[in-house]
């Protein structure tokens, strides 16, 4: 077990809000950790009590799934609003019941209410249809006079009958607690007057001096049903002692209501707070039964240390509820100290997974299972056979999880849930990835990868994830390349090009086996992204006709659309503005190749050098990171979509050597000091991109360094010093903040 010294200490610091009686709500962090199968295959939900869930293994948070008490207002309002609809018998629609038992805007009329049978006076609207004189609407309208009053000092703001809302200043008028009590000692009716007891027991906590609660409860607990509001009574007297520092105690009692009322079992195991070691063992000797007992180990299990807890309530009760959700805490913890590792090969992922899991879990979980004395042995074989695939026991959990098979219910998770364990306890035991490996994993991994999950609560990305990781690993170690990067995509495969042709041969081959025909249908590169990938490196490499070949086979990426007009050279890069600008044509990645290369056979045959050079210039500017036609190089193999481009391929799109070499061809053959002037601040650009690639670009941590500066590049120098007469010269000062700069402008 990776817990738990001085665990109540810890759990003290985790639950900093002090409790007092069933009150404070859970505010706990701030950002949830919702997806819980990202090291996870085992789920709780498959056989545990709903009542435990908000209790299950949750590493990021307080609370599974919801972080906090999320109907921490609202948990008894169903309930309540059922219990009165019954008791009236119809004599008050569910509607109306709801509205006056919950709705903070009631409290007005539910004092007319109260006015017009005491005191004649005329009935709300709402409510004019209402049969005042029934014995049944004038019992419950009396009684939610007085249960108002203490609702209105036991809650900010009232929602109406939760107990365990925090006051800030709790002054219950003693004249409403005597009046709440003398009504609860006359009253006849069972229904009212368990509901009279429970709004006593509330008024004193809630009053100004509690002392009478604790004679009250003992006075008359005898005589209470134990039903939900008995127990939440019994909170009330726990918060009661907590108040008074009287820690074991209080979690003694807590530790009744977490066992025996499910719906309690958030508040109470949020309020179970002991201070230390003795605190637990001093409740523990206040326990009257085995059952009493294993309430109070279930709670320690949840705060402290789960293998412990379940090792005493197995002792104490076989049979016990609490073990369930213990175990499904137990073995998650577990599969997430290991499922998390990072590994190359299967021969080091399983020694190192064995390695970490816990012996004394293994060996407990193991015992219990063959004991098979719990109420769900399924449940503890599924668990033992999930724990021994972990350390390497395969036949073992075979045998484990047929048994469960046999002995668990058939719900569509319950079998998931076995079928997925199945499968990762097979693939677990292959060391080699051949014909007959292939064949046995098929139908599985089939269902795996390509099954929809209908039931979201069900845990198998991890599964998914790791299987081909997995395999992965054990063609790697096969030098079989092709299907290692089938089943886990290596971000450098496509940099080695006898591994881009041996993918290009696989996926040209229209014979597949199903394996491979499965292998190809979980893989997200088509042999449309090897094209456009070839096309890309090519074309920034200069090799127009060949990119162009490539770009013609790449079906879905030779017809993606560029944002910006890409033979535009203008002196500020603003990729918005291009973007936004009118564009009369708008270029393809294909067509924007085709015309390149019609312009270079231009130049070539010295046709138009200048126009031609400049365009092309400002192609290959603008095909580059610096540029407004980034797009041409988006793709799925090269993935360079942000501001920081990889080290790999950082030389071809930070790399404006083609664009600065057919700029110097055009003022080479410039026949005008304008023409000149446009080259050789162009060129200062291209001067400008090599310093900020490598202050920045080339850095791992190109965003810490702020400072945007510049140098006094050969372009500007020669800009000032032979171009200043020009109308261009005077552009660059209006648009250039740099260029101003290097004047002394600015």
């Amino acid at each position: 077990m990776r817990k738990k010294n001085n665990s109540f200490k810890r759990s003290v610091a985790l639950f900093s809000v002090a409790a007092f009686g069933t009150c404070g709500i859970v505010l706990a962090c701030a950002d949830y950790f919702m997806e819980y199968d990202y090291d996870s295959d085992f789920t709780p939900e498959v056989y545990v009590d709903e009542s435990y869930a908000p209790l299950f293994y949750s590493p990021q948070e307080v609370f599974y799934k919801v972080g906090f008490d999320d109907v921490h207002t609202s948990r008894f309002n169903d309930d309540i609003v059922i219990d009165w609809s019954d008791y009236l018998k119809g004599k008050a629609t569910r509607e109306q019941v709801r509205y006056l038992l919950l709705n903070d805007s009631a409290a007005s009329e539910l004092d007319q209410l109260y006015s017009a049978i005491w005191k004649k006076t005329k009935a709300p609207a709402r409510f004019s249809a209402l049969n005042l004189a029934d014995e049944r609407i004038r019992s419950f309208v009396e009684f939610m006079h007085y249960a108002k009053m203490i609702e209105a000092y036991s809650t900010e703001p009232a929602y109406s009958w939760d107990y365990d809302e925090k006051k800030k200043t709790p002054v219950t008028d003693p004249k409403v607690i005597a009046q709440v009590e003398k009504l609860y000692t006359e009253t006849k009716d069972p229904f009212l007057k368990n509901r009279y007891w429970f709004q006593t027991m509330k008024a004193y906590f809630y009053g100004k001096d509690q002392q009478g609660l604790i004679p009250f409860f003992e006075k008359t607990k005898a005589t209470v049903p134990q039903n939900m509001l008995y127990y939440r009574g019994v909170a009330y007297v726990a918060g009661t002692h907590y108040r008074k520092k009287n820690y074991a105690t209080a979690n003694y009692l807590y530790s009744i209501a977490f066992d025996k009322c499910p719906e309690m079992r958030v508040v109470t195991a949020y309020n179970f707070h002991p201070q230390e070691q003795q605190d637990f063992q001093t409740s523990l000797s206040l326990a009257k039964n085995n059952d009493e007992k294993a309430g109070l180990w279930a709670l320690f299990g949840y705060y402290a240390d789960e293998k412990q807890a379940i090792q005493e309530i197995y002792k104490l009760n076989p049979a016990s509820p609490h073990l369930d959700y213990l175990l499904t805490r137990l073995v998650n913890q577990e599969e997430v100290a290991v499922n998390g590792i990072d590994f190359k090969t299967a021969e080091e992922y399983k020694r190192t997974r064995k390695e970490k899991l816990d012996k004394g879990a293994l060996q407990l979980v193991n015992t219990i299972a063959k004991e098979e004395k719990t109420p769900k042995p399924y449940l503890w074989n599924i668990a033992a056979g999930y724990l021994n695939i972990l350390v390497g026991n395969y036949t073992i959990a075979s045998q484990l999880l047929d048994k469960a098979e046999k002995q668990s219910p058939k719900s569509e998770l319950a079998l998931q849930q076995i079928h997925l364990f199945k499968i990762i306890n097979t693939l677990s035991s292959i060391t080699k990835m051949d014909d007959k490996a292939e064949n046995k994993l098929l139908v599985d991994l089939t269902w795996l990868y390509n099954a929809k999950q209908n039931d979201e609560t069900f845990r198998y990305r991890h599964a998914l994830g790791w299987s081909r990781q997995y395999i992965a690993s054990l063609y790697k170690q096969q030098q079989n390349v092709v299907m290692a990067e089938l089943f886990d995509r290596d971000l450098k495969f496509y940099q080695t090009n006898t591994n881009l042709e041996a993918m290009k041969i696989f996926q040209e081959r229209t014979a597949k086996t199903p394996w491979e025909q499965l292998a190809s249908g979980i893989y997200n590169i088509t042999l449309s992204d090897i094209y456009e990938y070839q096309s890309t490196i090519a074309a920034y490499a200069g090799r127009i006709d060949e990119a162009i070949a490539f770009m013609e086979r790449s079906k879905e990426g030779k017809d993606v659309e560029l944002l910006g007009n890409p033979f535009n050279g203008k002196i500020k890069d603003c990729h918005d503005c291009d973007h936004a600008a009118t564009q009369k044509v708008k270029y393809t990645k294909l067509s924007l190749l085709k015309k390149m290369k019609e312009m270079k056979d231009h130049v070539d045959k010295g046709e138009d050098v200048y126009n031609n050079s400049l365009l092309l210039a400002n192609a290959f500017y603008n095909m580059s990171y610096f540029g407004n036609a980034r797009v041409f190089y988006y793709g799925d193999i090269m993935d360079q979509y942000g501001n920081y481009i990889d080290k790999y391929y950082q030389p071809v799109l930070l790399n404006c050597s083609l664009a600065n070499q057919y700029y110097q061809k055009a003022f080479d053959v410039a026949t005008t000091a304008e023409q000149k002037a446009k080259c050789t601040y162009m060129m200062a650009k291209c001067e400008r991109n090599i310093f900020y690639t490598g202050k920045y670009h080339s850095r791992e941590d190109f965003y810490s360094d702020p400072d945007v500066s510049f140098l006094a590049w050969n372009g500007f120098k020669k800009l000032k010093s032979d171009y200043s007469n020009t109308k261009y010269y005077k552009e660059v000062i209006s648009e250039c903040g740099y260029f101003r700069k290097f004047l002394g402008m600015e």
